[in-house]
């Protein structure tokens, strides 16, 4: 019986699971040749009662929903290389991890608990150290402050290791959520990836759609969305030819977009300065609270809010983090996009 299931993406893996030894796998017989293994092999250690268990490579192109055994086999006809669900249904919940795996016949511990499952160990997977390694480092590295070129060069550097496994799709997920506004860096990322074998190039979670929309994005057209003013009305945007404009797009619930809002009312000379024009554009969902938050605020620039959920100008530029910033000029032609304020500043300082 075949089920599917809604699908969590690990894009950024900083939720991948660490490995930990117990005294459980002593109690585990490791002579594989004295075991009929399958591709994979689950020892599941539980307390509480185990309905079933779903396993799936993260396409569902081959998924089983299996009933409860203390060890589960599961065989696929493709080799093992890929990121697995595996959840188990407990009392009317479903728990469960998802791990990249490579290799022949593996052993994977877990201990199913009320609200987690833990994994005890996975036997003989490179892959899955290596998703592991990964994580570590790129913790470590985020967490120690370094330069952020350090950081873009790891990740560069681990997706040229992995261009051979889809892990390397997850790890461009991170340098995209890093990288979105560099346009430059996103091109040389894009030429890497189309290294790959067509096979790869199109795994169910690459990122090839989203680089071509940041590369191929030039202009903004506003007549093609739906945007409201302070009063809910649908309101036209016209470009002055004598300005530049720069959009801020943001949300009220992103803290940094309203950190970057008070220096914006601080520094909001720089605009006057510039001949520059500040639109607001909100993808908030809820009218009223982003209306409360600017009539709080009065804040001296244009604010619009995308009204149209299915065709989001957020969407078609390819915006996923934060506050970000594009300085267009009278003919909606993107000049430069920044993540900050303060880069958006320094910019225009050095011009």
């Amino acid at each position: 019986m075949n089920l599917r299931f809604p699908i969590s993406i690990l894009v950024i893996l900083f939720v991948v699971s660490c490995g930990k030894q117990t005294t459980k796998e002593k109690e585990i017989v490791r002579k594989k040749e004295d075991l009929n293994l399958s591709d994979i092999n689950l020892v599941i250690h539980s307390d509480i009662p185990i309905d079933s268990v779903w396993v799936a490579d993260i396409g569902q192109k081959e998924s089983f929903f299996l009933p409860y055994k203390d060890t589960i086999k599961v065989d696929f006809q493709r080799n093992l290389n890929d990121l697995y669900n595996v959840y188990v249904h407990t009392e009317g919940k479903r728990i469960g991890k998802q791990f990249w795996l490579d290799g022949e016949q593996l052993l994977i511990d877990l201990t199913v608990e009320e609200q987690q499952v833990t994994v005890d160990k996975v036997d003989s997977s490179p892959l899955y150290t290596a998703s592991l390694q990964f994580t570590d480092t790129y913790r470590e590295l985020i967490d120690s402050k370094v330069d952020s070129s350090a950081i873009d060069k790891f990740l560069i550097s681990e997706i040229r290791t992995h261009i051979d496994t889809p892990l390397s799709h997850a790890i461009v997920g991170n340098f995209l959520f890093r990288n979105q506004n560099h346009r430059d860096k996103v091109d040389n990322l894009y030429r890497i990836m189309r290294m790959q074998t067509d096979s790869l190039q199109d795994h169910f979670i690459n990122n090839t759609d989203r680089m071509i929309s940041i590369l191929n994005t030039g202009a903004v057209q506003f007549d093609q969305y739906e945007l409201g003013d302070i009063n809910d009305q649908k309101t036209n945007i016209t470009l002055d030819p004598s300005k530049q404009y720069l959009l801020d797009f943001w949300f009220v619930r992103c803290a940094p977009c309203i950190r970057d809002h008070k220096r914006i009312a601080k520094n909001y000379t720089i605009f006057e300065e510039n001949n520059i024009e500040l639109i607001g554009v909100s993808r908030d969902d809820k009218f009223s609270i982003w209306r409360n938050y600017l009539e709080k605020h009065e804040y001296p620039w244009v604010n619009v809010r995308e009204q149209k959920l299915e065709k989001r100008l957020t969407y078609d530029l390819s915006i996923w983090e934060f506050p970000t910033y594009a300085l267009i000029d009278h003919t909606g032609s993107i000049q430069a996009r920044f993540s900050s304020f303060a880069q958006f500043e320094n910019y225009i300082n050095k011009k």
